[in-house]
């Protein structure tokens, strides 16, 4: 069964193409904004039924998130801002996923030091947040009471 979860990125996707051509810092602080506000990301996951997560020494449901490595062989969260680009990682096969904010993210990367970080559309625009960026938004999109 396809999923047909709705959401919609154009607004940091304009962001990000509109950063691409200027290179400012303007540009650049809307392509922020828009991913600690308003994106939301497909996470590729492998979601385990309550047996199986019991043979892997958990209990309940578990969920095991991907992680890609970068060219330092560091591991980061995949986000992924459409179904298209997801399709750059797994193709055609149906993918389980979750559909997760900027928050989630930051939670997972600053509770679990194994993750370096998360990076949107790996195989696309390839924007990177390492933990310390991660650190950053945080306190930022605190600041702005969001």
């Amino acid at each position: 069964m396809e999923h047909t979860t709705e959401f919609d990125n154009q607004a940091l996707l304009s962001a990000v193409e509109r950063m691409g051509r200027e290179n400012s810092r303007e540009s650049r602080e809307t392509v922020l904004d828009a991913v600690i506000s308003s994106a939301q990301f497909l996470a590729p996951v492998n979601i385990l039924a309550p047996e199986e997560a019991a043979v892997a020494g958990g209990e309940g449901t578990a969920v095991q998130f991907q992680l890609l490595p970068n060219q330092e062989n560091q591991p980061f969260f995949p986000a992924f801002t459409s179904w298209e680009e997801l399709r750059k990682l797994c193709g055609p096969k149906n993918q389980q996923t979750l559909l997760l904010s900027f928050d989630n993210y930051a939670a997972m990367i600053l509770r679990d030091n194994r993750a370096a970080g998360f990076v949107i559309d790996p195989f696309g625009c390839c924007l990177s947040f390492d933990r310390a960026m991660v650190e950053h938004l945080v306190k930022r999109k605190a600041d702005q009471g969001q």
